[in-house]
Order: structure tokens, then C-alpha cells, then sequence
């Protein structure tokens, strides 16, 4: 398969192809469009989304330096009354956990089989003894298990790509994996992040994985990329529709007790297209 010039893997795209190669196809190769609703309130889950970007929005402007009573205000006015208690579980649990030169939605890229594997970070730290600790600010409702995101694609492609690029924010010609760790922040339940360690074992294993996974994509042709055979992952998503599995949209209600995380599906965060903050 030729992929497009511009093609980078990320973990929204490899994630597609992992749970069903057409909709990886349809998705990035054909770029189709009128995909299905995902859940039943569609406007409900929207706004779900655009208010965990918002939040997003605001400690990317904290962790840049914009004073906090400037913040404080924008978030007791925005319209979804989470954001606000999600501000303040941040405010109150997460600072002092922030020391170390600051790398505030940094993007970082490494080679793999002469493609691009980018991931994009709410924020890495820098500490002593070039310590990286990731973090990934999360608004889900529900804290997913330790063991299912070790398993996540978001975990192995981050932890991954900054043990082979890390050397450009600590200056170093090499970092060792046994120097990363990342921390999941869920902004519901606020206690300590879920911290997750990596070591060479993992690096290794996470190396063999995605160079399987590129290279699998590499060598289908366009008549292989096959539906998925387990249906239970057609229920939430977007392009059901077209493998006749399906129109009518997942429940909302059930979307996080399915153990499914809204940012797989949702919109790409893009502070470009938020509202800025107005002094």
C-alpha cells in the first residue's frame, strides 16, 4: 500500500488500523466522508469533547505562565459546569508534581521503516538526573485500569518515540527508557495520576510492535484491508455504516463503561481552533 506523501503514524491512526483495517482505509486511504453518528446524543457527546479542549486549553496557558486568577475566571464562566471542578481537582492536585524544565504540547517525531511515527504531548518534564515524565490530562468519566492503558497504543507510541527523540529536550545523545515514566491525569478523580514506568524490555517489545504493524500496512494491498471480525468494536464506531453493521449510533450513557476513551474518536485537539483566552 502507498501511503499519502504527507502520511504520518500517530496513535489515532494505528489505533484504527489495530481495531479494524477498512476503517484504517477508509478512514486515511479513501478519506471518506459521512461517517455514522458515534453515540445517540451526538450534541451531548460534542460538547463533552469541545469542553475537555477547553480545559486542555487552560493548563496549556497555566503551565505557559498566564496568571491564574485570569484563568480562574474563564473557567467559572464557560458553559459546561464540569470544567470548573475540573480546574479546580488541577489546581489543587497536580502543581506540585510539575517541577522540571517544562515542554508544553511539544510534538516529537522518530524513523521507523522509512516512515514517521509523531506523537504530539500535553507535556513532558524535564528533571534532575534528565528524568522525562509525561503527562496526559484526561476528562473521561471513568479512571480506566492500569493494566488496559499499559496496553494502550497512546502509552507504548509515547513512551516510545521519547525514549528514541528525548535527546532533543534533555540535550543528550541518548536516553534510556529506564529514564521515562508517564502519568494519566483523570480530571474527575483527582487523586495521584496513574503512573506508568518504562524500562528496556518494553522499548524493546514496543519496537518489534509497531515495526510489525507499519510494515503490515506497507504490504497489504488495497483489497486486504479487511473488516474487523469482532462486531463488539462496530458498536462505537464512526464509519459502521458502511460495512452494514449497523446506523443507529451507540448509547452515550454506555460509552464509558464500554471502557472506550472519547479521544479516539473525538476530534484531534487543536488550539488553533479554541476560542482564546482574553485579557
Amino acid at each position: 500500500m502507498k501511503l499519502p506523501e504527507d502520511f504520518d503514524f500517530t496513535q489515532s491512526n494505528l489505533k484504527d488500523y489495530l481495531d479494524c483495517p477498512y476503517r484504517f482505509y477508509l478512514k486515511y486511504i479513501l478519506h471518506t466522508k459521512w461517517p455514522a453518528l458515534l453515540v445517540d446524543d451526538a450534541l451531548v457527546f460534542e460538547e463533552r469533547s469541545k469542553a475537555g479542549a477547553r480545559f486542555h486549553r487552560l493548563i496549556q496557558q497555566y503551565l505557559l505562565g498566564i496568571p491564574q486568577s485570569r484563568l480562574d475566571a474563564i473557567a467559572e464562566i464557560d458553559p459546561n459546569p464540569d470544567l470548573i471542578k475540573w480546574w479546580e481537582n488541577f489546581l489543587e492536585n497536580v502543581p506540585h508534581l510539575l517541577e522540571g524544565q517544562r515542554y508544553v504540547e511539544t510534538s516529537l517525531s522518530t524513523p521507523m521503516l522509512n516512515q514517521r511515527l509523531v506523537a504530539k504531548y500535553d507535556l513532558v518534564l524535564v528533571q534532575d538526573q534528565s528524568q522525562l515524565v509525561i503527562f496526559d490530562w484526561k476528562t473521561s468519566g471513568k479512571r480506566q485500569r492500569k493494566e488496559w492503558l499499559l496496553d494502550r497504543v497512546q502509552t507504548r507510541l509515547y513512551r516510545y518515540i521519547l525514549a528514541r527523540a528525548g535527546g532533543s529536550l534533555t540535550g543528550t545523545a541518548e536516553i534510556s527508557p529506564q529514564q521515562i515514566t508517564m502519568n494519566y491525569w483523570f480530571a474527575p478523580h483527582p487523586e495521584a495520576p496513574i503512573s506508568l514506568p518504562y524500562n528496556q524490555k518494553a522499548f524493546q517489545a514496543d519496537q518489534t510492535f509497531f515495526e510489525n504493524c507499519i510494515q503490515e500496512i506497507l504490504d497489504r494491498n488495497e483489497e486486504n484491508f479487511f473488516r474487523t471480525d469482532d462486531e463488539r468494536k462496530c458498536r462505537y464506531c464512526l464509519y459502521r455504516s458502511h460495512c452494514d453493521r449497523g446506523v443507529n449510533a451507540g448509547d452515550l450513557q454506555g460509552f464509558d463503561a464500554f471502557e472506550l476513551d472519547a479521544e479516539d474518536f473525538e476530534f484531534d485537539l487543536d488550539f488553533d481552533q479554541i476560542q482564546e483566552i482574553e485579557f
